[in-house]
Order: C-alpha cells, then structure tokens, then sequence
C-alpha cells in the first residue's frame, strides 16, 4: 500500500484563492461601487463586441467586393 502524501502548501494555495476570489465577488456584487464597476465592464463588452461585428462585416463587404472584381 503506498503511503498519502499530505501535502499542506496545496491546501494553503487553495484557501488563499478562496479567500481572494470570495472577497473580489463580495466587493463586487455586495457594495454600490462594485456594481457600477460590473455595470461599466458590461456595457464596454458590449461595445467590444458591436466593433468586432462591425469589423467582420466591413471584412465580409471587401472579400465580396473582391471577389466580384476578379470575376469581371
């Protein structure tokens, strides 16, 4: 039978990035500065997102230009 290796420091690691992350989501849902924290992060991925849309769609609109002028 092989002997358990107890290895503390993963226990230690873990507990600090409970504790780190627990308290990063307290502040941020718990307290009005936080939630206007998430609210600026949503609506800027928002924004991120309609500028890649709009970026493909501007790459979509040159390729079929592209294509039409080859084929002429």
């Amino acid at each position: 039978m092989e002997k358990q290796k107890n290895d503390s420091h993963n226990f230690w690691s873990g507990y600090a990035l409970g504790m780190v992350s627990g308290s990063l989501l307290m502040y941020a849902f718990a307290t009005k500065k936080g939630r206007d924290m998430i609210v600026k992060i949503l609506e800027h991925t928002d924004t991120v997102e309609n500028n890649i849309e709009d970026i493909l769609d501007l790459i979509q609109k040159r390729f079929m230009s592209k294509n039409e002028n080859e084929s002429k």
